[in-house]
């Protein structure tokens, strides 16, 4: 009798499938805001403007649904999400609770190659704060914060940090092409100071530094989300 690996050939191939290359552009096209906070989002018409069937369309439209990126509306179809205040404040609630913990664990836990990628993730951040730049500022963010999450060793922590990830990548977006110049140096001297308690080995320090950190980019999200849902949500429909 046959094994089952001489039967089956168990191998997957590494090429993603066209609803995930599809959820890529459209992710994008969303955190670039090419699609703006309460926009309809048509499958016809992004089939046609990515060269997928609407098939795939529409499961990369339930991928970013999960993500949170856009909204079902009952017998309207699909939105780019706007994301109400309230809902801003859970998101960095739970960011407070799990990044100031990692934080600590990366303290604790973190070898000689995590500190380095935190240099270079910190002074790439630096480099790119600008609102022009502010898709490729918020992946950069994103990327001081992964590394210290990898840092921290907790693969549970990192698995509930990635569930908010896309939705904190959007309001980082958002937030960073109408921040100051001012509150941009405050942000910049926050991370060198997360840096430099991490560096230290300074747990209690790091850990207040992170929860100061996000409750401060939580009450800025607020304050422009406030501002962006008081215009009409579908103003800019299409199709």
């Amino acid at each position: 009798m046959e094994k089952r690996s001489e039967i089956v050939d168990w191998s997957l191939g590494e090429t993603p499938s066209l609803s995930e290359q599809a959820a890529h552009v459209l992710r994008e096209a969303i955190l670039n805001e090419v699609f703006k906070p309460g926009e309809k989002l048509v499958e016809r018409t992004l089939a046609d403007q990515t060269g997928v069937s609407r098939t795939s369309i529409r499961e990369a439209l339930s991928k970013l649904e999960a993500e949170g990126l856009i909204t079902r509306v009952q017998g309207r179809g699909m939105y780019v999400s706007l994301l109400s205040e309230s809902e801003a404040r859970a998101i960095y609630e739970a960011r407070a609770i799990l990044e100031s913990a990692m934080a600590r664990m990366f303290v604790e836990r973190a070898d000689d190659a995590d500190l380095a990628a935190l240099d270079k993730a910190v002074d790439q951040a630096e480099r790119t704060d600008h609102p022009e730049n502010a898709r490729e500022h918020a992946r950069d963010l994103d990327e001081v914060f992964q590394v210290i999450t990898r840092g921290a060793g907790n693969e549970v922590t990192g698995q509930m940090a990635s569930i908010l990830r896309t939705r904190v990548t959007y309001l980082r977006t958002i937030t960073s092409r109408v921040a100051s110049a001012e509150r941009r140096v405050e942000s910049i001297r926050f991370l060198r100071e997360i840096r430099a308690a991490m560096k230290s080995r300074d747990g209690d320090r790091a850990e207040e530094l992170i929860r100061g950190y996000v409750e401060r980019s939580a009450a800025f999200a607020v304050k422009v989300l406030s501002t962006i849902n008081n215009k009409d949500p579908h103003s800019e429909e299409k199709g």
